[in-house]
């Protein structure tokens, strides 16, 4: 029992750093790793910002300021925040199709849950609860399993959008709105990852104007195909909201 939480465990955080699973059959899944290869070799700026420079709350943000700049301050901050909720949708249209919806809710630097549903050929539904060095686990509607004594709460993991730093003006503003009634600056990026002409990605980023945190970001990766008459597409969008979280329990 002990092996099959601490393994689920790995396989969450896991995910959610994949941002789910790509599905394996998917060209897609080969954009992604080219671009994360190629965005590795870029030059990076000199300074490194880390989170004791900026701390949970960054903001308020101006029209002015460097959107790369914005965007970099905005992934530190999520990760040094206790205090959040984070949503994440994946999905693709190649083959029958895939969804995953991926619920990170944060409530103290040592207490966290995670919700996984995932749809494709058979649902399937995974939890689990870091409570100090408590883990508790489940799949499906099965029993809670407790793993006591070998818990480490990680960092919050970042949307694949946030994993690289941004520099020499990947990034531009491109207006305002308004999200769960926070006005924000969006910001985008647009490239073709690998340098492949057929190959689109672009990124939005919805950033708080007054406390410069991220509520939004959405990639989207495009192929076009001989094979078929629509690209394949996959989708990927992150929504956080900060603040007080409900008290994560021990579930049993």
């Amino acid at each position: 029992m002990r092996r099959f939480a601490l393994a689920l465990y790995v396989c969450l955080l896991v995910s959610l750093v994949n941002l789910a699973g790509f599905a394996q059959d998917s060209p897609i899944g080969d954009v992604a790793r080219a671009a994360r290869a190629q965005r590795s070799q870029a030059p990076h700026a000199n300074k490194v910002v880390t989170d004791e420079d900026i701390g949970p709350q960054v903001g308020p943000l101006s029209e002015t300021d460097d959107p790369d700049e914005v965007v970099n301050k905005a992934a530190v901050a999520l990760k040094a925040d206790t205090q959040h909720t984070c949503r994440n949708e994946l999905s693709n249209n190649s083959g029958p199709g895939y969804y995953t919806e991926t619920i990170r809710e944060v409530a103290g630097p040592d207490r966290a849950h995670l919700v996984i549903n995932r749809t494709r050929v058979e649902p399937a539904h995974s939890e689990l609860i870091v409570i100090g060095q408590d883990i508790y686990s489940r799949s499906g509607a099965g029993p809670w399993v407790k793993t006591a004594g070998s818990s480490v709460m990680p960092p919050t993991p970042l949307p694949e959008a946030l994993w690289n730093h941004y520099s020499g003006g990947e990034i531009r503003l491109t207006g305002r709105n308004v999200i769960a009634g926070t006005i924000v600056f969006v910001y985008e990026t647009k490239y073709h990852p690998g340098g492949v002409s057929g190959r689109d990605r672009a990124i939005e980023f919805w950033i708080g104007i007054k406390d410069g945190l991220l509520r939004r970001v959405q990639m989207v990766d495009s192929e076009a195909s001989s094979r078929v008459t629509a690209p394949t597409v996959q989708r990927d969008v992150t929504t956080c909201s900060y603040g007080q979280v409900a008290e994560i329990k021990p579930p049993m």
